[in-house]
C-alpha cells in the first residue's frame, strides 16, 4: 500500500527593525516588535488555527516543526494556535518534529551550538507537547552526511532532506533509505510538494486549477512506497490564500488518496513500517531553498558571507540570548541577490523591500552588538 507522509515547517522569524547606523553604541533595541506581532497574529489566524483544525476534524496525520522562535511568539501573543496544535500532538494525530530552536545555520559551522539549539528545541517541544521528537529535520532540510551524524548522536531515528535533481537521478524520492550514520532518511518529492505550496493559485500554470482528485491521481501513479510532501505550513492560508480553495483541497485529499488505496502516515509511523532502506550518501549541501537547493539562498554573495561571518565572530559575548536570535538564518536569506523566480521568493518574505538594507540593518545591529556585548 502507497503512502502519503506530510511535513510542514512552521516558523516566524524574529525580524530586526530598521536600524540607523546612528544608533549605533546608543540604541540596543533589535527587533521589531509591531511588525512581528502583526504578522504572528495575522499568520496564526489565517494559518495556524484554521489549518491545525482541519487536520483534526479530517483526519489528516502530519509530521509538523514548529521553530523555537515561533513557539516564543504565539507564546507571548497568546493567540490560541499553541491550544490547537496541543490538541492535534494529543490526538495522536500529528508528530512534532525538532530542530534548531533558533532555525539557525549553526550545523554548518558550529558544532556545539548546534547541539545546544537542537537540545532546547527537543526539551521545549517535550514540554509543550508530551512527545519526545524522534524524528529530526536541519533548517530548511539543510543536510548532508555530517548534518546525519550529528542528528545520530542525538539519538534520532528519521531525518528529512530535499531530493535535488542532482540526487534523483540517480534514486527515486519515493522510497525510504537509510543515511551513512544509520537513520532512517526520507527524500522530498519537490515536484508534487511544490505543485500544492506554490503552484497551486497561479492560473498561468497548465494544470490550474488543481483539485484533490487530480493531484491524488499524479501522487498514484508517482512511483514508490512513499510521496513524500514537504512544505511550509503557511501554505495553507498565508501563502495560498483561503480564497483560492486551499483549505478545500485539504479537506478533500484524505478521501482521494483513500480512493486510490494511499494511506497517509507520519514520518516516524511510516519508517517504523517499513523495511529498511539502502544506504544514501550526500557528501554536498543540500536544502530546499531556490532552485540551485543549496546553501547559496545564504551564502551566495559577499553580503551574506561577511554577514554570517561578523555573527560568528561574536560567539564569546555576555548576551548568549539576543546573538542566538540573531542566529535566525531568515536575517541573511533577505539579503540574497538571485536572479528571476528565486528573487521573486526572496523579495516575497523581505519585509526591508531590498537586500542592501537588510544588509546594513543587519551590519549595524551587530556592530552595536559587538561593541555592547562582546570584548572583540
Amino acid at each position: 500500500m502507497k503512502s502519503v507522509v506530510f511535513f510542514f515547517e512552521a516558523h516566524q522569524p524574529m525580524r530586526i527593525r530598521p536600524y540607523r547606523i546612528a544608533e549605533i553604541g546608543v540604541n540596543h533595541d533589535y527587533f521589531w516588535e509591531s511588525k512581528n506581532r502583526e504578522i504572528v497574529q495575522r499568520v496564526a489566524e489565517k494559518c495556524y488555527t484554521p489549518a491545525t483544525q482541519i487536520l483534526i476534524d479530517s483526519g489528516i496525520k502530519a509530521s509538523i516543526s514548529i521553530s523555537g522562535i515561533l513557539l516564543d511568539q504565539l507564546t507571548a501573543t497568546d493567540s490560541g494556535s499553541l491550544d490547537v496544535f496541543k490538541e492535534y500532538f494529543r490526538s495522536g494525530l500529528g508528530e512534532p518534529v525538532a530542530e534548531t530552536y533558533y532555525h539557525s545555520l549553526s550545523s554548518i559551522w558550529n558544532k556545539k551550538e548546534f547541539i545546544f539549539q537542537v537540545n532546547k528545541h527537543r526539551d521545549a517541544i517535550s514540554k509543550l507537547f508530551g512527545h519526545v521528537p524522534q524524528t529530526f529535520r536541519n533548517t530548511e532540510l539543510i543536510y548532508n552526511d555530517d548534518v546525519s551524524r550529528l542528528a545520530k548522536d542525538l539519538d534520532f531515528r528519521n531525518i528529512l532532506t530535499e531530493g535535488t535533481d542532482k540526487i534523483i537521478a540517480y534514486n527515486n524520492p519515493n522510497v525510504k533509505y537509510s543515511s551513512v550514520s544509520g537513520m532512517n532518511l526520507l527524500l522530498r518529492n519537490y515536484k508534487l510538494s511544490d505543485d500544492i505550496s506554490f503552484r497551486f493559485s497561479n492560473h498561468s500554470w497548465n494544470e490550474f486549477p488543481l483539485y484533490a482528485d487530480k493531484f491524488s491521481d499524479w501522487v498514484a501513479r508517482s512511483p514508490g512506497e512513499v510521496v513524500n510532501l514537504f512544505m511550509d505550513y503557511e501554505t495553507f492560508g498565508e501563502h495560498q490564500w483561503r480564497e483560492t480553495g486551499i483549505f478545500e483541497f485539504l479537506k478533500a485529499l484524505p478521501k482521494e488518496l483513500e480512493k486510490r488505496n494511499i494511506s497517509i502516515q507520519t514520518v516516524d509511523e511510516f519508517c517504523n513500517n517499513s523495511s529498511k532502506g539502502n544506504t544514501l550518501s550526500i557528501q554536498d549541501y543540500v536544502s530546499w531553498a531556490d532552485v540551485g537547493r543549496n546553501l547559496n539562498a545564504w551564502l551566495g554573495n559577499d553580503m551574506q558571507r561577511d554577514a554570517f561571518d561578523l555573527l560568528k565572530s561574536l560567539e564569546i559575548n555576555s548576551n548568549p540570548e539576543i546573538w542566538r536570535r540573531l542566529q535566525v538564518s531568515d536575517l541573511i536569506y533577505y539579503m540574497s541577490v538571485s536572479r528571476f523566480s528565486d528573487q521573486e521568493v526572496h523579495d516575497y518574505f523581505n519585509p526591508y523591500g531590498s537586500p542592501y538594507y537588510a544588509f546594513m540593518n543587519y551590519m549595524s545591529v551587530l556592530e552595536d552588538f559587538r561593541r555592547t556585548y562582546s570584548s572583540k
